[in-house]
């Protein structure tokens, strides 16, 4: 995967997080709604995949130079400087 592919997978996680939050959203206001559940389950399930997925593309193109963890931590409180910078590599 090459840095203009992660940054368009860090750009997914963004749009995968909003479906997530609104889905959340929803399940809180109808906690009795099963399908309301299963579409919160179903959307986190996506989010927290492409941020796993995310940071370990991250360890891999630092080679290995940024481990997992702090990836991750990047992804989470960095993610607009992180963006920048491998647009620009």
């Amino acid at each position: 995967m090459t840095k203009a592919e992660l940054t368009k997978k860090i750009e997914e996680l963004e749009r995968l997080e909003k479906t997530a939050d609104k889905a959340q959203q929803e399940y809180e206001a109808e906690p009795e709604n099963v399908e309301k559940e299963r579409a919160f389950d179903s959307a986190y399930k996506k989010e927290f995949s492409a941020y796993i997925s995310a940071a370990k593309e991250l360890e891999r193109l630092s080679g290995g130079k940024i481990n997992f963890c702090t990836a991750k931590k990047l992804i989470q409180t960095r993610r607009s400087e992180l963006i920048e910078l491998l647009k620009a590599l």
